[in-house]
C-alpha cells in the first residue's frame, strides 16, 4: 500500500506531517462533497417564490470552499514536508544500499535500480505526495460521500452513485494492476537499454578496431521497443474497459433521475442539480483514471526504498562495533590473512584457504592466471569483501572490513577522474605536499606541461589527459591517501614502457613506508617484489623471492617465461 510504503518512508519524525496532511485532506474532501450538495437549497431558493432565501444558503456554500481552500493549503504544505523527508530518506538508504552493494553487483540489476532511484525519482519526490496524494483521496472519498449525503435525496441514487463507483473502482483497479506489471517490465527494460549503451559507448576502441556490429546492442533495443508497446497495449484496453464502465454509470444514473422525475419523487430543481452531483463523480473517477499510471509508479518508487530503508535497519540490528579512528599518518603493519575463503553467490569459489602473510613496508606481487582469485584477494585486503571463512589480522589482530577500506589505498587498473581540476582529484593538500607528492608519484614533469599545474582541468572522465598521465594521477591520489596498506591492481598493463618505469619508480620509492600489494603480469612489477605469490584456482600454490620461484620451476617459471617471451614478441617481416 502506498501509504503504508509512506509511513515506512517518512518515520515517525514525520508523524506529525503525515497527520495533517491526511486530516485536513479528509476535511477538504467532505467540505467539497458538502458543498455540492448545498447547491440543491440554493436552486430551489433561487428558482422558487423567494430568491432572497438563497443568502443564507449561498452563504454556507462560500464558508464551505473558503474552508475547503484553506484546508488544501495548510495540507499542502504538510504534504511538502512529506515530500522532502521522502527526499531526504531516498538519499541516506540509497546511499546506504550503494555501500553495501556487493562490487559483483556494479553493473547488475540492483545497481542500475539504484541509480535511477537517485538520479531519476528524488526530483519528483518533492511533490509526490501533493500532486498524487492530495488527487487520490479526494477522488476515492468523494464519490462515497456524494452517495451517502444523496440519502437525503433518494435511497435509490444513492444505491446507483455507490454501484456505479465500486464499479469504476474495480475497473480502474484492473486495468491499473495490469499497467503496473508492464510498467516494470518496461522500467526493466530502459534499465539494461542504458546498461548496454554505456557498455556500447565505453568500448567503441575496442569494438571499432575489432570490427566488431552492433548486433548485442539492436537486440537490447529490440526488446525495449517491445515493453514499450506491450505497456501501450496494456494501457488501451484498460481504458477502454473505463470508458464503458463510465458511459454505463451516466446512463443508469440520468435513467434513474429521470425515473424519479417523472414520478415525483424529485422536483425539477432536485433533478438539474443532480447534473451537478453527476459531474462531480465522473470528475473524481476520471481523475483516478488520469492518476493511474503515476500513482503506479510512485507505488514502485515508494516501495523500493521502503524495501531500502527495511534494509538498512537490518543491517543494522544489534550491537555494532564502533568504527575504529584513523590516524592522519598510519604506519605500515604486518596484514595477515588465515584460511580465508570467499565465494560468489552464483556458486563459484574464488578462494580456499588462503593463508599469506605481507611482512609491514615490503613489496608483496601477487601473480596467477585468469580466474585465479587475485581481484578478490584484493577486494578482500581492501575491505569491498568480508572473507566467508578465515580472518584478516593487522599486527596479529583481526580488524573489521570498515577498518580496512579506511586505511587503504587503491590504484586500479585503470583511473577514473571526475570532472574539474588535478588539485581537486587529489585532495585537499596544501602546495607544500602537493609538490612532495609529485615527485612521488612521478607527475612533475606532467606539471611543467599543463597550462595551469595542479588547477588545470582533466576534462570529462579524465580524457583531457593520456591514459598513461591519468595513471600516474591515480597512484598520487592513492598515495595522497594517509594509509598503511597499498594495493596496486594491473595498473601498468596497458602502459608504453617508459610510463611504466615511471609508475615502478614511484612504488620503488614507498617501499618500507607502506605495506605493498601489487596483482601484476609485467615483469618490470614483479622485478620490485620482496615477495611473490602464487594463485592458482584460488589458492596459494606457491611463494617465496622471485629468484627462489624461478629456480623451483613450476607455475610461476611458466608464467614468467610467457611473459618476457610476450615482451619481447613484435610483428615480422619478410
Amino acid at each position: 500500500m502506498i501509504y503504508s510504503d509512506l509511513v515506512a518512508v517518512t518515520g515517525p519524525a514525520s508523524r506529525r506531517d503525515r497527520t495533517v496532511f491526511l486530516a485536513l485532506t479528509v476535511t477538504s474532501t467532505v467540505l467539497q462533497a458538502a458543498s455540492v450538495m448545498t447547491l440543491i437549497p440554493v436552486l430551489h431558493a433561487l428558482l422558487g417564490d423567494r430568491p432572497a432565501q438563497a443568502w443564507p444558503w449561498a452563504g454556507l456554500l462560500v464558508a464551505e470552499l473558503v474552508l475547503a481552500w484553506a484546508a488544501d493549503i495548510v495540507a499542502t504544505r504538510a504534504g511538502l514536508r512529506l515530500g522532502f523527508a521522502v527526499i531526504d530518506t531516498m538519499e541516506r538508504a540509497g546511499l546506504g544500499a550503494i555501500r553495501r552493494l556487493d562490487p559483483a553487483e556494479l553493473h547488475g540489476r540492483r545497481a542500475s535500480k539504484l541509480r535511477d532511484l537517485l538520479s531519476g525519482s528524488i526530483s519528483e519526490s518533492i511533490s509526490v505526495v501533493v500532486l498524487l496524494g492530495s488527487p487520490l483521496i479526494h477522488a476515492l472519498l468523494l464519490t462515497p460521500l456524494l452517495a451517502l449525503m444523496l440519502l437525503a435525496v433518494s435511497w435509490k441514487l444513492t444505491l446507483v452513485a455507490l454501484a456505479g463507483g465500486l464499479a469504476m473502482f474495480a475497473a480502474l483497479g484492473a486495468s491499473r494492476r495490469a499497467i503496473a506489471r508492464s510498467e516494470e517490465a518496461f522500467a526493466d527494460g530502459n534499465r539494461e537499454l542504458d546498461d548496454r549503451i554505456l557498455e556500447f559507448a565505453w568500448a567503441q576502441p575496442t569494438l571499432r578496431g575489432a570490427g566488431v556490429g552492433t548486433g548485442t546492442l539492436d537486440r537490447v533495443v529490440a526488446a525495449s521497443r517491445t515493453r514499450g508497446l506491450k505497456l501501450l497495449a496494456w494501457q488501451i484496453p484498460g481504458e477502454t474497459l473505463f470508458s464503458v464502465v463510465l458511459q454505463l454509470v451516466l446512463l443508469a444514473f440520468g435513467v434513474t433521475t429521470g425515473v424519479l422525475y417523472l414520478n415525483d419523487d424529485i422536483s425539477g430543481v432536485t433533478a438539474a442539480a443532480m447534473i451537478v452531483v453527476l459531474l462531480r463523480i465522473v470528475e473524481s473517477i476520471g481523475s483516478l483514471s488520469l492518476l493511474s499510471t503515476p500513482s503506479a509508479s510512485a507505488a514502485r518508487v515508494l516501495g523500493e526504498v521502503s524495501e531500502l530503508v527495511e534494509e538498512g535497519e537490518a543491517g543494522s540490528a544489534g550491537p555494532q562495533p564502533q568504527p575504529q579512528p584513523v590516524t592522519g599518518s598510519p604506519q605500515p603493519q604486518t596484514v595477515c590473512l588465515r584460511e580465508v575463503g570467499f565465494s560468489y553467490p552464483d556458486g563459484t569459489r574464488a578462494l580456499t584457504g588462503v593463508d599469506v602473510s605481507l611482512p609491514a613496508g615490503q613489496i608483496t606481487v601477487v601473480v596467477g592466471g585468469s580466474g585465479s582469485g587475485k581481484s578478490t584477494l584484493l577486494d578482500v585486503l581492501s575491505g569491498l569483501r568480508e572473507p566467508q571463512t578465515g580472518t584478516v589480522l593487522y599486527d596479529n589482530a583481526p580488524v573489521s572490513a570498515s577498518r580496512r577500506l579506511a586505511e587503504t589505498s587503491v590504484v586500479f587498473q585503470t583511473t577514473q577522474l571526475r570532472p574539474g581540476t588535478l588539485r581537486a582529484n587529489i585532495g585537499s593538500l596544501d602546495d607544500e605536499e602537493l609538490t612532495a607528492l609529485a615527485d612521488r608519484a612521478q607527475l612533475t614533469e606532467l606539471l611543467d606541461d599543463l597550462p595551469a599545474s595542479w588547477d588545470s582541468r582533466v576534462g570529462e572522465a579524465g580524457n583531457a589527459l593520456s591514459g598513461g598521465e591519468r595513471q600516474r594521477v591515480g597512484l598520487a591520489r592513492a598515495l595522497a591517501k594517509p594509509a598503511g596498506l597499498l594495493l596496486v591492481d594491473e595498473a601498468t598493463s596497458a602502459l608504453d614502457a617508459i610510463t611504466e618505469r615511471a609508475v615502478v619508480t614511484a612504488l620503488e620509492q614507498v617501499r618500507g613506508e607502506r605495506t605493498t600489494v601489487i596483482v601484476t603480469h609485467r615483469p618490470a612489477l614483479v622485478a620490485l617484489a620482496d615477495q611473490v605469490i602464487v594463485l592458482d584456482e584460488g589458492r596459494v600454490a606457491d611463494s617465496g623471492s622471485l629468484q627462489d620461484l624461478l629456480d623451483r620451476g613450476g607455475v610461476f617459471a611458466d608464467l614468467w617465461t610467457r611473459w618476457r617471451e610476450s615482451e619481447g614478441w613484435q610483428v615480422g617481416t619478410r
